[in-house]
Parts: C-alpha cells; structure tokens; sequence
C-alpha cells in the first residue's frame, strides 16, 4: 500500500513550509557538581539543541523536603533571566546551596524548570535532582548497607513472576495492559534449568554509579574493583564507592540490576545472569570528564583497572548529529576486541537510542512511520566494535522511542513506560526518599508487599534497558564457553536472533512523480540473515544461542581484516524533490574470494544546504539494500552539507567483491545540492 506524500500539493509540512517552521529546542539539567562540607555548586545546564536560534527566556531552581515543588513549604533558589540562545549552544548558572542553611538528617529535592519558547516541539523543559544530609549536614555519599532488607538465601524472589523481559506469561499487575506469551529474551530452558548463571564473568556497568550495597547488587560486586572518578570533587567520598549522592533515580544501579541482580535470595526480582560479577564506574556522573571515558572502557590499567572486564555496558548516548569516527576511540575499541579477555576481546554493549519520536527542530509527517532520528545519529555509532542494541516490548513490537538504524545488531526487552504497558522492573536506589520511584511512584513503588523498602523500580525503560538484557545474555554465553571471541559473539546473536514483528511493512512516499521506499521490510540478505532497521537481526534468543554454542568451534571465524577505503570521487547533482535521486557505482575487487562481510561503512561527503532532506542507500552487488540514512533525519535539521561516515550490519556474511551502488535521494523540494564522493570500508571474516 502506497501513502502519499503530496508535500506541494497538499501543503502538509514537508516541503519549503517545514523548512521555515524549524525549531529551536530548550533543555535543562542539573550538571555533575563539587560537593564541600558546607555547600554543593550545583551546575544548571541549558542547552538549545533546536536548528533555530532560542530567544530569551527564564530560568527558576525550586527546592523542597519532599518532591512537590507547589505547596507552600518550596523556596525559590534561583530565578534568573537566561539570554537568547544560538542553534547547539549552551549557558550555564551555578546555584550555591549552603548545607548549613538546611536541616540535619533530611532529604531535599529540587527542580529546575526553564520556561518554554515559541516554536518549541518538546516545550516540557525541567530537569529534577535530590540529595540527603547526615547528622553533620553533610551530603550522604555511602551506600547504607545498614537499611532494613528483606529476604534469605534460597527463597522465592518476589518480583520474578512479574518479570515479563525474563519470561512473559502475559502479566500485567503493575499495568493496564498485558503482555504478549512468549515475547522475551527467550530464556525458558535457562530459567527451569537454572543454568548458566554468569558465574565467574565480569560486566562493568559504565554509567552514573552503582548502589554496592543494595540487596540485589551486594553479593555480585567485586569488591574493590569498581571506582568513583569524583573523590578530588566529593566531599567524604569514596574512590572504590560509585555511589551516586544525587536521590532521584541511579541509571546505573537499576542498569545493573537488569543484568545481574542476584536471584533465589528473597528480595526483589533477578537480572539474566544472576552470579555474574559486577564493578561500576560512574564515567557518567564524572565532573571533571577528562579521559574517564577511556578509563573506563578497557584503557586503563591503574585506578580503575578496566583491562579485566568481560563486557562493558554502555547504558548512554549522544544527542544526535553528525559525527564522523574518533580515530582515538576507535583505538580504544579495538585494542578492547584484541587484547582484552586473554586476546579473546572484550564485548563492548551499546544502547541504541532514545529517538525515534523525538524530533526536536522538524516534525514532518513521514517521521511518525520512519522515526525522528537514525541511530547512526549518534557518536560512536559507527563502530564495527560494538554490540548495537535496540528496545521492543512486552507486545513483541519495537518499544515507541527505540532508535532505528542500520548499525543495530541486535534488539532486547526494554517495555514501555510501566503504567499501561509493561517496562523493567530492577533495582532502584535504596529506601523510600530515594530513586525513580520518589518522583513517578506507581507499579511496584506502591506495592509494599513485595517492595516494602522501596529499593525497586517497574518503570525503568528505554535502551538503557534493553542494553543491559542483552549484556545479561552474553554473560551466560561467556560462561558456556569462555573462549567465545567477540566475533564469535555478535556471530552467535546473529545467527540465533528471533525475528519478530514479522510483518512490518514497507513505507513509501511519492517524491516528486516516483514511488519512494522511506522504510524497508524485513529482508533476508544473500547469506541468509534476516534484517531490519528497527531490529537488526532481531531479538535476543538465549536458549537459542546457548545451544549454537554447544556447536560452535571458538575463533572460527577466521582472520578480522579491516580494509583500506574504496573510494569513488566524482561529483553528481541530486536531484530536488526526486524520489530516484542519483546513483554511482562503486566496484570492489581484489579482496579474498571466500571473504564474509561483518560490517560496512560508508564515508559520504555531500554539498547540500538542507541535508534533512536527504536518504541515503546502499546495495550490494548480491542485491541487498540498506537504508544508511532515512529521509527527514532530525538529527541532520538546519544541517548543512555532510562529511560522514555511516555504518550497516545489513550485509553481514556477504561477499564484498562486486558493483556496490550508492543512492541518495532529496525528498523536499527547494534546495539543490551534489554527492562530491563517498567510500566503502569492510571489515571481513571468512565465515565456515
């Protein structure tokens, strides 16, 4: 079924007139603060992330004792005037806050709000941020191992039977709506079994911190082994404690729990591996940013020692644009694939993204059926390194804010957002003032049953859930058979990936007077797999893979050749509002005959004054074709020309010798612009 888009004609926004109405987009949150014994310089970020500049507005910091910024005990911090704003520029105030102005043993709340301007798409701009004094009217920086838990080892978690990412039976306590039998991780025989566990593997949870004493978490730390990057910037705190003072959720705590909460210990739920080895490093939450992220993903050998981890989830993103390859991330990545885990390599795990309803400078009616912006949208993306991971539901669908893109390897549970359908329940921060749930306290936050101590959450979603699933699951394949290369791995997930949403349709458009497809269906390449943008090769099959590696022959997959670029240099116009768009070809030759491609990567630079308008395909000389790009990319508003590099997993186990064609369609009329060059880069194994 063809729908139309009939963007001069109809005048629905997607030509010229989108063009114009381009936004700008307001964003507030509370930075990574010092934290004194007597006050925290507490950092308030307002970012405009909009294509369209942002005029003045005003920003006010509330704080009260309890998380209702109305009532008549709120007292106003700070109401400021903050000056117009340019496209992707940023202003920061610091708000002061004398600890010894507030009252001993107490917990405080705070919200920021900045006020909305014309022409914003997403005008909610507030940010909310929490801490708790001691006696001392010190912030509380350790985790409180004393807290009143409830449970013995060997007894019923009371959670698991709700745990519908683990085994979806159609629950819907905590919400409105029920699950759909059989959509999860695909773990029935692990769970009767009760093995592999991920015993004895070792997953460092990147992210804002990590509670080391929370009855979930506590027997699966590695003691000593996780670091705190802030103990020169809190005060009292501790450089092996990533505890996070902040009290209004911890991404990371709850990240790890996805992934290994202990199991059979009478409290909470459990993660997928429910003995693997847990450290934190709280990259996330670091003031001074300066190297912690290469500390803490595998370049470090001394405070943190990174280099004796098994997997590294990386729970965060970017807000999107156009990024081209780190040359030294990329080394920092490869030297984790070669020379970590004795030569077997490290598996680095990566959300997705949060963006496919998130358009921010242009909503054109095509990206409520392709998305706001790719994947690929995002630093680091691009990289052949990475276990890409998107998000579906409790429904066996793509969850409504997973990002699409032709990097994704993989898809895990992640829900939605835990009152009408389904999200994660995990760990939250300890005790009822702390956490998720002190803010949107519904689901599991009011059960206090089997939550008395309010030390867990059902609202945890987006791909920073989904990630940690898929890390879950990898932990258990590492245990089955620890040599699995990080090839292996990837090769396993692919090959043993539940398809599901089996009857996804394409999205055509007519551009100009042609058909144009804007989202493929599922397709099966020439090697038999099975992709699509929304998925990569589809859900996380534990029992499935567990029983791939029973077969598998670790590091067979032969040599990992990376090559050089091909690279084709020869301008052409694009044509405007022409949904054929223009074409080159590109022959690869002289690689080995019985080379299997493991992933592409496109480097594209183009001249154009409007590159939102601009899909961009690739097909193969088996015929396989992959979306790169998708038209009306958000993250590419108000963006003009691209030097660009984009990576698809479309094509995996391929031959690469042959005629490779590049397309790149204009999909809005008005602006003219020409494809100056493009390259390919393979990276290739030899596939038994």
């Amino acid at each position: 079924m063809i729908t139309s888009l009939l963007c001069l004609v109809l005048a629905v926004g997607c030509g010229p007139d989108a063009k114009q109405s381009i936004a700008p987009d307001l964003l507030v949150y509370a930075g990574d603060a010092p934290i004194h014994s007597d006050r925290i310089e507490l950092p308030v970020i307002i970012l405009n992330w909009g294509a369209a500049p942002a005029p003045a507005t005003q920003l006010a910091v509330y704080i009260n004792e309890r998380p209702n910024w109305r009532d008549s005990s709120t007292r106003t911090l700070l109401n400021r005037d903050i000056p117009a704003l340019d496209s992707k520029s940023s202003t920061t105030v610091t708000v002061e806050i004398a600890l010894d102005e507030l009252e001993p043993d107490s917990d405080y709340y705070l919200l920021l709000q900045v006020g909305s301007v014309d022409g914003e798409l997403n005008p909610n701009n507030w940010d909310v941020s929490g801490f708790s004094l001691n006696e001392d009217k010190q912030v509380v920086m350790d985790c409180d191992s004393s807290a009143p838990h409830v449970g013995d080892d060997g007894a019923t978690d009371p959670l698991f039977d709700e745990q519908w990412h683990l085994n979806n039976t159609g629950q819907q306590r905590y919400t409105t709506v029920a699950g759909t039998p059989g959509e999860d991780l695909g773990m029935s025989n692990v769970l009767s079994s009760g093995t592999p566990t991920g015993d004895g593997i070792r997953i460092a949870i990147v992210d804002t911190g990590m509670e080391t004493c929370h009855p979930d978490l506590a027997d699966n730390v590695e003691v000593g082994a996780s670091y705190n990057f802030n103990t020169n910037e809190w005060h009292n705190s501790n450089s092996t404690e990533p505890y996070l003072p902040w009290a209004m959720g911890d991404h990371g705590t709850s990240v790890a729990g996805t992934a290994a909460a202990a199991a059979h210990n009478g409290t909470g739920g459990r993660g997928v591996a429910p003995n693997a080895i847990l450290r934190g490093y709280n990259m996330l939450a670091a003031v001074e940013s300066a190297g912690t992220y290469f500390d803490s993903l595998g370049g470090s050998v001394d405070e943190p020692d990174s280099t004796f981890v098994d997997i590294f989830n990386m729970s965060f993103g970017t807000l999107g644009g156009e990024f081209s390859v780190d040359p030294n991330e990329t080394q920092l990545f490869r030297n984790g694939v070669t020379v970590l885990r004795d030569g077997w390599g490290a598996i680095y795990v990566k959300s997705a993204g949060n963006a496919f309803d998130g358009c921010r400078s242009m909503r054109r009616p095509a990206n409520a059926r392709i998305g706001c912006s790719s994947s690929n949208s995002s630093s680091s993306h691009h990289s052949p390194y990475l276990v890409m991971v998107g998000a579906f539901d409790a429904q066996g669908t793509r969850a409504s804010y997973s990002s699409a893109g032709s990097n994704l390897w993989i898809s895990a549970p992640a829900g939605e957002y835990g009152a009408t359908y389904g999200a994660i329940i995990t760990a939250d921060q300890v005790g009822t003032n702390r956490g998720y749930d002190v803010l949107r306290n519904r689901g599991v936050g009011l059960d206090t049953v089997n939550n008395p101590h309010g030390n867990y959450v059902s609202t945890f979603n987006g791909t920073s859930a989904a990630a940690p699933n898929a890390s879950g699951a990898i932990a258990l394949l590492l245990e089955a058979e620890p040599k699995l290369t990080w090839r292996d791995v990837k090769h396993i997930l692919a090959k043993t990936a539940r398809q599901i949403d089996a009857g996804i349709e394409r999205v055509q458009y007519l551009v100009g007077s042609t058909v144009y497809v804007a989202q493929l269906p599922w397709t099966t390449n020439a090697a038999g797999y099975r992709f699509h943008n929304w998925y990569g090769f589809g859900a996380v099959a534990v029992d499935a893979a567990l029983a791939l590696v029973e077969s598998h022959d670790p590091d067979s997959l032969g040599a990992f050749v990376e090559t050089e670029p091909f690279e084709r240099i020869e301008e052409a116009s694009i044509p405007d509002n022409d949904g054929t768009g223009v074409s080159q070809v590109l022959t690869v030759e002289g690689l080995a005959d019985d080379a299997n491609i493991e992933a592409v990567t496109v480097h594209v630079s183009i001249t154009h004054p409007q590159t939102n308008d601009l899909g961009i395909h690739l097909t193969s000389p088996s015929g396989t074709e992959s979306i790169l790009n998708p038209i009306f990319n958000d993250a590419l508003a108000g963006n003009a020309d691209l030097n660009w590099d984009l990576l698809s997993n479309a094509f995996y186990g391929e031959s690469p010798n042959g005629d490779w064609t590049l397309r790149v369609v204009d999909a809005a009329a008005e602006d003219d612009g020409t494809l100056d060059k493009w390259s390919l880069t393979f990276a290739l194994g030899t596939h038994p």
